[in-house]
């Protein structure tokens, strides 16, 4: 077998030096990004972090047991999973938003219930495009709640606890606004008296800061 002279094996050598550098150089010079400064991916089929909306909304519905066809109104600051994530990490693994809501629903005359809620908003497939994201939901979560008949007693404060049940659809556009159509129920005993009630509601929102 030849033998390579002295300058030759110099030359293979650093050759192959340089060759085993070239990976370490790449991989040194590509940041590495963790996963909350990247920006979030295909969950909801978008590549971009969605902002909170805050949500005016308008109710018809009732009380089970204390009249219906009444109506209410409210407002929502919807965490979409990409916002939520900020305060909570799972809920962009879980696909879930975060809903902070207060409300209040008419029983009559001057009866009303009223309620700030926090829900869990599980979001299911996305069948929208590009242009709008078309995302139905169901969602689940504790409420601080009174309920008040409008007569008698003055009304109460909001010391009850009340388990809260939707299920709807959001419609994100392009340019900006949400729009949110649900049925709602709220499970609430106060005093030895089922003051439950059910409702459905829609919702326009618009991202913050505006």
């Amino acid at each position: 077998m030849p033998q390579l002279s002295g300058r030759r094996q110099r030359l293979v050598l650093a050759g192959v030096l340089a060759l085993s550098m070239i990976p370490a150089t790449v991989s040194a010079a590509t940041p590495a990004v963790g996963r909350r400064l990247a920006l979030p991916t295909s969950r909801l089929g978008r590549s971009e972090a969605e902002p909170p909306f805050v949500c005016a909304q308008l109710a018809f519905g009732g009380g089970f047991e204390h009249g219906n066809g009444h109506a209410g109104y409210g407002v929502a600051v919807v965490f979409r999973p990409a916002a939520g994530s900020d305060f909570l990490d799972f809920l962009y693994d879980w696909n879930t938003g975060l809903v902070l809501q207060a409300e209040r629903l008419g029983l009559g005359g001057k009866g009303r219930v009223l309620s700030a809620d926090l829900l869990l908003r599980r979001y299911l497939a996305d069948r929208g495009d590009e242009r709008t994201s078309i995302l139905p939901f169901l969602g689940a979560g504790p409420g601080a709640s009174s309920a008040w008949p409008g007569v008698g007693d003055d009304a109460p404060g909001l010391k009850y606890w009340s388990l809260v049940l939707e299920g709807g659809q959001e419609w994100r556009y392009a340019r900006g606004h949400l729009l949110v159509i649900k049925g709602q129920v709220r499970i609430l005993r106060q005093d030895g008296v089922d003051w439950t009630t059910w409702s459905v509601q829609a919702g326009l929102g618009l991202p913050f800061p505006w």
